[in-house]
C-alpha cells in the first residue's frame, strides 16, 4: 500500500492520471508515521479507491516510459491478488472499530476514564467479532468477491505445498475458510493482544482507580471502590518522610471528600469534572492526602501525542536558517506556535518589555 501511494505521489504525471480517473472521488492519503487517525483515513480511502487505482495502473503499464510502466505492472500484479484485497478489506473492517481510540489518544484535554471506557468497549466489540468470525468474515468475503469479479480477478487460494513453512498451509475445505484462518483471525487476535497488553494491565487499572477521587465519580462510588483507591495509593506510590501518608488518614479523607461533594451536588451546584478543577477546590490543609493523589492524577497523560506535537513544532522552527537560535528564543517561539489559540495582549507585552529596565524611549502609552 505504501509503495502504491509513493508511486503516485513521486510523479506529478502519474498523480494527474489518477486524479483524472478518480473524477472527484476522495484523493489518496499518505500513510502517516505518527498520526494514527490519518492512517485510518488512508486505509479507508484506499479501500474505496481500489477500482480506480487498478484502472490507473493498467493505463500506466502501457506507457512507453520503461520505469513507470514496469513499476506499474509490478504493483498491478500485487494489487490484483486475493491476499491483498481481502487483507485491505479485513483491515478496514477492524480499523472502523479502533478509530475512536485513536481520536481520543491523539486528542487534547481528554478524560482518562472516558478513554478507558472507550477502550473497554472496543475490546468487547473486537471480542464479539472474534466470536462471530464466521458471519463477520463471511460478509467481508462476499464484498471482496463482488469487487474481484468486477475487476476480472480470479478468486483462488495460493498454491499449497506439503512441506511449505514460509506461508499459511492450513487444511481447509474452501477458499473463504482459508482466508478466514490465514488473514482475518490472526490479524484480529494480534490487535486484541496488543490492546490488552497496553491498556489492561494491573498498574493501569490501579491508576484508573485513583481517578475515582474526581468529584464526578466519587459521589456515586461504593465502599469497594474506596478499598481500590486505598490499595492503589499504597501499592503504587512511595512517599518520603516529609510527604508520608498515614494509613488511617488515607481511609478517612476520601470519605470526607465524598461527603463534601455529595452535599454540593444535593444543593444543586455543579461538581468538578476533571482533576485540575478538583485540585483548585481541594484544600491542602483539610485534605492533604487527597490533594497529593489528585496532583498525581492531573499529571497522568492519556498518551504522548501532545509531547510528540512539540517535536513536530521544533522541526518546523529549528531550520537551517535558524541554526544559531538561542534556547530562550526557541522556547518562546515554540510556545507561541503550540499555544497559538491563546490570545496575547500587545499592550501587556509592551508594558512588560518597557518595565524591565529604564529606557530612552517611553514605551508605556
Amino acid at each position: 500500500m505504501k509503495e502504491i501511494l509513493q508511486f503516485f505521489n513521486c510523479s506529478s504525471k502519474r498523480n494527474f492520471v489518477l486524479k483524472t480517473i478518480l473524477n472527484g472521488q476522495p484523493r489518496l492519503i499518505s500513510v502517516c508515521e505518527t498520526r494514527w487517525t490519518e492512517r485510518h483515513d488512508s486505509v479507508m480511502v484506499f479501500k474505496t479507491s481500489i477500482p480506480y487505482i487498478i484502472k490507473s495502473l493498467t493505463k500506466m503499464s502501457e506507457w512507453q516510459e520503461s520505469d513507470s510502466s514496469s513499476k506499474a505492472r509490478t504493483l498491478l500484479i500485487a494489487l490484483c491478488s486475493c491476499d491483498f484485497i481481502i487483507s485491505i478489506h479485513t483491515l478496514a473492517n477492524i480499523l472502523c472499530v479502533t478509530a475512536p481510540v485513536s481520536r481520543i489518544l491523539q486528542g487534547m484535554n481528554n478524560d482518562i476514564l472516558n478513554a478507558k471506557n472507550c477502550i473497554d468497549n472496543i475490546i468487547f466489540s473486537l471480542e464479539n467479532k472474534r466470536t462471530n468470525c464466521l458471519q463477520i468474515f463471511g460478509n467481508i468475503y462476499q464484498e471482496c468477491v463482488l469487487l474481484m469479479n468486477e475487476m476480472d480477478i480470479e478468486v483462488k487460494t495460493p498454491r499449497l505445498s506439503k512441506y511449505q513453512t514460509k506461508r499459511s498451509n492450513h487444511p481447509v475445505n474452501n477458499i473463504e475458510e482459508y482466508y478466514r484462518v490465514s488473514i482475518f483471525i490472526p490479524l484480529l487476535d494480534n490487535i486484541l493482544e496488543d490492546l490488552r497488553s497496553r491498556f489492561i494491565r494491573k498498574q493501569n487499572k490501579m491508576l484508573l482507580d485513583l481517578c475515582l477521587l474526581i468529584p464526578r465519580y466519587i459521589t456515586v462510588i461504593s465502599n469497594e471502590d474506596f478499598k481500590k483507591i486505598t490499595e492503589a495509593a499504597t501499592e503504587l506510590f512511595l512517599f518520603n518522610e516529609e510527604n508520608s501518608i498515614d494509613q488511617m488518614q488515607l481511609q478517612t479523607e476520601p470519605e470526607i471528600w465524598k461527603t463534601k461533594w455529595q452535599r454540593i451536588k444535593s444543593d444543586g451546584h455543579d461538581v468538578c469534572q476533571d482533576a485540575l478543577p478538583s485540585i483548585k477546590n481541594c484544600n491542602n490543609i483539610i485534605y492533604p492526602t487527597v490533594h497529593k493523589l489528585l496532583s498525581i492524577i492531573a499529571c497522568l497523560p492519556i498518551s504522548v501525542a501532545s509531547a510528540e506535537r512539540s517535536f513536530s513544532t521544533l522541526r518546523r522552527l529549528k531550520t537551517w536558517l535558524r541554526s544559531k537560535m538561542g534556547q530562550d528564543r526557541l522556547t518562546g517561539l515554540a510556545l507561541l506556535n503550540i499555544h497559538h489559540t491563546i490570545t496575547i495582549s500587545i499592550d501587556d507585552v509592551i508594558n512588560r518589555f518597557a518595565n524591565k529596565k529604564n529606557r530612552n524611549i517611553d514605551f508605556v502609552l
